[in-house]
């Protein structure tokens, strides 16, 4: 099979795979995302940073979230790049 032929195969495998999977993921991430139920782990999660889900964030909050998020990311690879060579 000439590589060319195995590209377009594989272009068209991955075009038909999303065009069947696309409604059912679609859906079931629309029920996800608008539905006022949270599950255990989410309400954990919320409890442990201190987040009410039912209130709207205000910009200054999602300022802070970011900042903290972007932190912690810079110092997870500070380090995982500290200890890759041991």
């Amino acid at each position: 099979m000439s590589p060319v032929l195995a590209g377009v195969l594989q272009l068209l495998a991955l075009v038909v795979a999303l065009g069947l999977s696309y409604r059912p993921l679609g859906d079931h991430m629309a029920k996800v995302y608008s539905s006022e139920k949270h599950h255990r782990p989410e309400k954990w999660i919320y409890k442990a940073i201190g987040a009410d889900p039912t209130v709207e964030m205000r910009w200054p909050a999602y300022l802070r979230g970011v900042l903290a998020f972007s932190a912690v990311s810079v110092l997870f690879l500070y380090l995982l790049q500290r200890v890759q060579g041991s």
